[in-house]
């Protein structure tokens, strides 16, 4: 053993000791990443949380009024906001990790351990490796969430809506209320009588232009076959006024009347979808003959919004720690550089759905769609390499190292 010893070069011995240094360096840099990794996971989780309850009841209170209007179970309710739920997350991910970053990034500053880092020797670049790793998780989580899962959510979502509109049936049969399945529709059941039987029926529809009809019946059912949906009416009568002469009226008076409901059902799975509910090569590859009522652009810009979106899950958390830590050591405090950068990340956030609507008018205007999120991830990098800035001052305090 000793003989071996002795046949080392001179230099093996400090070429040892600065392995097991780099070794003690790079388990203090892990350390550090899963120390700033835990500053932002909390602050993550209940932004997310926070925004979804916000963004998820906006946008279900319409939700809301079509089951509640069609007389659906809060089994229905629960289904319908569970499906809203992948579009909310493709709004709120990004912004839940600019609020984490900013939070995080904030305690550091506010505790010194920045200036403890930089005075290290530690980079802007090594010290944002746990944002830049968590923000990379987030953009694929938001990839898969905007190419798949959000567009098949959607398109079930709608269908799901339309079978409801379609259930005309349900209006028929709550006792005591004033139902409107359709608009110029309204229908009034006093109760119900044996299993299938209406008592007390009443149906309102003024939605032909030239008369206003009106029927009452002391009882009818609904009977469903081959030719469609039908409301059998007995011992009613049915009124007749027209619009150009309200004096005057027409009764008449029927033992057995059906009244058809097919017309208020949906159209049969032909309804055209809507741009958030198509994959990306449906958006792609749709022609103007295939847009319906809508432009090309339209579908284009649904398709290049599904792509960048993500790109905001990298970009708003490194606009945020590049924006404070290029802000230095400050002994007032940092709230004026916070209040700034959430500034810039709502309106480069903002500026996104602006060149999206923009495309949407005009489809090879489609590259304006990235450049807000590709221009927050270039300015966060320049100002975390330390370049020279025309509008940058010497301060005191720390200097970024490059």
């Amino acid at each position: 053993m000793r003989e071996e010893q002795s046949r080392l070069a001179p230099g093996d011995a400090p070429n040892h000791d600065a392995a097991v240094l780099l070794d003690i360096r790079e388990n203090r840099l892990r350390c550090l990443d899963r120390y700033i990794l835990g500053l932002m996971a909390g602050p993550f989780l209940f932004f997310l949380l926070v925004f979804t309850g916000v963004i998820w009841l906006g946008m279900s209170l319409k939700v809301i009024d079509t089951v509640v209007n069609n007389g659906q179970p809060a089994r229905v309710l629960l289904e319908f906001t569970l499906l809203l739920l992948p579009s909310v997350l493709t709004i709120v991910v990004p912004a839940a990790a600019f609020a984490a970053t900013l939070y995080a990034v904030n305690r550091l500053l506010a505790d010194s351990e920045i200036v403890v880092m930089f005075a290290s020797g530690i980079s802007g670049f090594r010290l944002v490796r746990p944002v830049i790793g968590f923000a990379v998780v987030l953009t694929a989580a938001m990839l898969v969430l905007t190419l798949e899962v959000t567009p098949t959510s959607q398109r079930e979502l709608r269908t799901r809506i339309s079978e409801v509109r379609g259930d005309v049936a349900s209006a028929f049969l709550r006792a005591g209320t004033f139902q409107s399945p359709v608009r110029g529709v309204t229908v009034y059941l006093r109760e119900m009588g044996r299993p299938g039987e209406l008592l007390g029926i009443f149906v309102h529809d003024e939605r032909d232009p030239g008369n206003i009809v009106t029927y009452t019946a002391k009882r009818a059912v609904i009977l469903t076959d081959d030719d469609g949906i039908r409301l059998v009416m007995f011992d009613g009568a049915g009124q007749i006024a027209d619009r150009s002469d309200p004096e005057a009226l027409s009764v008449l008076r029927f033992e057995q009347f059906a009244y058809d409901l097919t017309q208020f059902t949906a159209d049969n799975g032909q309804r055209r979808r809507k741009p958030s509910e198509l994959y990306l090569s449906e958006l792609l590859s749709i022609t103007a003959a295939e847009a319906g009522g809508r432009t090309v652009g339209a579908y284009r810009a649904e398709a290049h919004e599904a792509l960048s979106a993500p790109l905001y899950a990298l970009a708003l958390p490194l606009v945020a720690a590049a924006l404070l830590i290029a802000a230095r050591f400050r002994r007032q405090g940092f709230l004026s550089r916070i209040l700034l950068t959430a500034a810039i990340g709502v309106a480069l956030r903002l500026s996104g759905l602006v060149a999206k609507s923009a495309v949407s008018g005009a489809a090879a205007l489609w590259p304006a769609i990235y450049l807000p999120p590709l221009l927050g991830i270039a300015a966060a990098l320049w100002l975390l390499a330390g370049w020279p800035l025309p509008w940058r001052r010497r301060a005191n305090g720390v200097a970024v190292p490059a």
